[in-house]
């Protein structure tokens, strides 16, 4: 029989994300936003030397600004209360709004290097911005552009996570109550797809495993990480769409690893 500790080693060797954030922070000076047509709020091409890169924020999600990723788009209207059109809207705010952020002054940029996959063939890397005093997930969330979510992490020179976690929800609060950026976007009833696609409430519970269970990047449920085995618990956090809930589960280290994971593998 495999021990739990065991089963928990394995997982840790199939997540790569998560070894990934052991990997040394590099602090980049100086650096400049590239102009592209694929840049939008929360993922963009940037100059950092002599070479280009393209940068995936960590802790936010931007609205997407075109219908490429349904079930992306469905979680966003929930989680705003806002129609697809306004999701769209909120998605092309976020992109003036960072291009204009950029572009004021060159900017500091946090990286490990770990790799945040994407459309493009080039690899696109989860990174942290800061311009003078202001960090961009920041200044998103403050102004309604982005919610809360995916990789969580920060550099040592930082605020901790934890610090960061509660500045962020305290300036999604003061957003959601002026009713900016996508929270000022709530318009007539929902149509009938939209409603279709609200996730469904879940109640935040934990779980014993009795069946394998793949999980999912948390912020791409196309992207798999690894399979929990039975007997880990996990934790359900909330419903990220139709068919997915985010949940937490630690590994033998001690950290806490978020990700995504089916409602039927679940039984939810």
């Amino acid at each position: 029989m495999v021990t739990r500790s065991i089963a928990v080693a394995l997982l840790l060797i199939a997540l790569a994300p998560a070894e990934g954030f052991a990997k040394t922070w590099r602090t980049k000076e100086g650096c400049t936003l590239v102009e592209h047509p694929s840049n939008d709020g929360d993922s963009f091409h940037v100059r950092i030397g002599r070479r280009t890169y393209i940068l995936r924020l960590l802790w936010v999600d931007a609205p997407e600004t075109d219908d490429r990723f349904p079930d992306r788009i469905a979680e966003q209207s929930a989680y705003f209360g806002i129609s697809t059109q306004a999701v769209f809207r909120a998605g092309k705010e976020a992109q003036r709004f960072t291009s204009e952020f950029l572009r004021r002054q060159p900017f500091t940029v946090y990286t490990q290097f770990i790799d945040a996959r994407g459309a493009s063939e080039k690899n696109r890397y989860y990174a942290i911005i800061k311009s003078g005093d202001t960090f961009l997930m920041e200044a998103l969330v403050a102004n309604g552009l982005a919610r809360i979510h995916g990789l969580q992490a920060m550099p040592p020179e930082g605020p901790s996570e934890s610090v960061m976690r509660m500045r962020l929800r305290g300036l999604e609060a003061e957003a959601k109550r002026n009713r900016r950026g996508a929270w000022g976007m709530a318009g007539p009833e929902l149509s009938r797809f939209d409603r279709l696609n609200q996730p469904v409430d879940v109640n935040r519970q934990t779980i014993t495993l009795t069946r394998h269970v793949s999980v999912f990047a948390p912020n791409d449920s196309e992207r798999m990480l690894g399979t929990l085995r039975p007997g880990t618990e996990v934790r359900v956090l909330r419903a990220e769409s139709v068919s997915h809930v985010l949940i937490r589960f630690q590994l033998d280290d001690g950290r806490s690893v978020e990700a995504q994971a089916r409602r039927v593998d679940l039984g939810l």
